[in-house]
């Protein structure tokens, strides 16, 4: 119940009181529909509700796993030892159902918050989406323009050469693609002139 009163309270001002209703319902609901399905081989009961607040207490550090706790140990390191120590002592009492609740709470609580955006950058989710996600089955490579846009600066500076040339051997010495960009430049300071 502490983890409900200090960390819910966090976790519903950062997420809303509607997503926080919500996910507290996921918490809820989750663990009961993973143990109906584990009734089919195994009876199984779900009493008390220490999972769904350690749930609570999991989307905190996934909000803020930053945040210095007891000991100035971060919230992520916390929520990481408290589920090793949970999982390891039902371990030992061989309590499998509790277990699966357990980390049914955890895996709901930490992709709610993740799904909301509010958790961490996850780099190897993202590229594990990347994976499953469907390729588009055409990839359209628009054609690259043999030439290269001419800047208007540049203009000038590749003109002076072609009249340097024109200078000292005169108009029929110029090539075909000389006398296009002369032809281009004239043509340019004429709009410009008008």
């Amino acid at each position: 119940m502490y983890m409900l009163f200090v960390f819910g309270r966090e976790v519903e001002r950062f997420i809303g009181q509607r997503a926080y209703i919500a996910l507290y319902i996921i918490l809820l609901i989750a663990p009961a529909a993973v143990l109906t399905v584990w009734g089919v081989w195994q009876p199984s009961a779900l009493a008390g509700s220490p999972a769904l607040h350690f749930g609570i207490f999991v989307a905190f550090a996934a909000i803020y796993p930053r945040v210095e706790l007891l000991l100035r140990i971060m919230a992520k390191w916390f929520a990481l030892i408290l589920a090793g120590i949970y999982t390891l002592q039902l371990i030992a009492y061989h309590a499998w159902t509790d277990l699966a609740v357990v980390w049914t709470s955890i895996a709901a609580a930490f992709v709610f918050v993740e799904l909301r955006g509010a958790g961490p950058e996850l780099v190897w989710w993202n590229k594990f989406k990347g994976l499953i996600q469907p390729r588009p089955k055409l990839h359209i490579v628009q054609k690259q323009n043999a030439q290269r846009p001419v800047e208007q600066d540049d203009v000038y500076a590749s003109v002076d050469p072609i009249l340097d040339k024109i200078s000292k051997s005169g108009i029929g010495s110029l090539t075909t693609n000389e006398r296009r960009q002369l032809d281009r430049a004239r043509n340019r300071l004429l709009k410009k002139a008008q």
